[in-house]
């Protein structure tokens, strides 16, 4: 099965909450209140968005977090890769030393980059702004509501 980290879900839940009021500065309890996400989890998250140049840091009294660019100009991969690091399906496309013990011999090898290239490039195309696009059904009313109101409000 290939999935996503519940850290890496997680974060574009938050990103996309954020995306839908992006001139506004988020505190981390407001955020961890709208998406129910726990507070701990997303101060470490959103910890992990800025130090990968996602968001920006704001101190003092009125501090949070806010976008550091559009929604357009995000994309799904650049949220990924700041939390899980780089997209690698499988132990041998990293740059680092493989842990499989079938490399030499393995006659898939050549072809797992082409696998992964396309992953990242899916992930690419997606900008942060789609996923707030239009509310999924099986969201829910209530939350499908709030956030459509919040996005219309926003724009």
């Amino acid at each position: 099965m290939i999935k996503l980290s519940n850290l890496a879900d997680y974060a574009v839940v938050l990103m996309s909450h954020m995306a839908l009021k992006p001139e506004h500065v988020h505190a981390a309890a407001e955020i961890s209140a709208h998406t129910g996400i726990p507070l701990p989890t997303v101060s470490k998250i959103l910890g992990t968005l800025v130090r990968g140049g996602i968001l920006q840091s704001l101190r003092g009294l009125n501090g949070g977090f806010k976008m550091s660019r559009s929604a357009e100009d995000i994309t799904i991969a650049d949220i990924v890769q700041a939390v899980d690091g780089p997209v690698q399906l499988t132990n041998c496309i990293g740059t680092g030393a493989s842990e499989c013990d079938h490399e030499s011999n393995c006659l898939t090898r050549g072809q797992w980059h082409r696998i992964n290239d396309a992953v990242k490039q899916a992930l690419d195309s997606v900008p942060l702004s789609d996923m707030t696009a239009s509310i999924p059904d099986f969201i829910g009313s209530a939350a499908g509501e709030e956030m459509q109101s919040s996005s219309s409000q926003a724009k």
